[in-house]
């Protein structure tokens, strides 16, 4: 039986995960896999909330087959691979490295199900419920779905997590930071857009002043060759 205590999870608490969900193609006969960065709460029960937005893939393959696998990471420079991939991308990172995903079999659903093979845990959930809400922030108004989910299968990988250090955190937040910094420049905002920049570049070397921290830092190159494709 799944048990909240052993992944650390508190009530209303917000937690940043690495969500993959599939999609199935040829006949039936391929699983596509898809990664994307993701907040989480645990509410009430034994439920996960989440919010993808309409537009992303994991909203679609979550709601063509109501599955989900939530990924407790500890490696911030996957979490930058699974935030700044996209089509066109500018820094040629088109799709989340397949050398990362590996697969559990659900009975449930006669399929594998793609799961982040470096996580030191994961929840697999299947929707509950579904509704609407009205998200306020510097781009304005925007309506997303919210989805409970139950949580259907779960398996502690390693026997303790450790948390973000100081150095990670601030990768963490230069990854959520660059995302933005796309949307303020498809919407032609110079002021946020130089607000948001101005941002990363603090965080950016405040994490070098921390130390020879590897994984912050291999975070940062990525983060910084795609924010200096922004800047052109």
């Amino acid at each position: 039986m799944f048990n909240f205590q052993d992944f650390g999870l508190k009530e209303g608490n917000l937690y940043e995960i690495i969500a993959t969900t599939y999609s199935i193609t040829g006949n039936g006969l391929k699983i596509v896999p898809n990664a994307s960065c993701m907040g989480i709460r645990r509410i009430e029960g034994k439920q996960i909330q989440l919010s993808p937005f309409y537009s992303t893939i994991t909203y679609k393959n979550l709601k063509d087959y109501n599955t989900i696998a939530i990924n407790f990471v500890d490696d911030v420079f996957l979490y930058a691979l699974a935030a700044l991939k996209e089509p066109e991308s500018p820094i040629n990172l088109t799709e989340f490295p397949s050398k990362y995903y590996d697969f559990k079999y659900l009975e449930s659903r006669s399929m594998d199900v793609p799961y982040i093979k470096k996580a030191w845990g994961i929840l697999i959930g299947e929707i509950s419920r579904e509704f609407q809400k009205t998200k306020t922030d510097d781009f304005g108004e925007v309506i997303i779905p919210v989805f409970k989910l139950k949580v259907i299968f779960s398996e502690k990988l390693q026997e303790s997590h450790k948390l973000f250090n100081r150095a990670e955190n601030l990768a963490l937040e230069m990854i959520i930071l660059a995302t933005r910094l796309k949307i303020a420049k498809e919407n032609k905002n110079e002021t946020l857009f130089s607000q948001i920049y101005e941002k990363i570049d603090y965080y950016n070397k405040n994490i070098k002043r921390f130390g020879k921290n590897k994984k912050a830092l291999k975070t940062t190159e990525l983060v910084n060759k795609y924010t200096n494709e922004l800047l052109k």
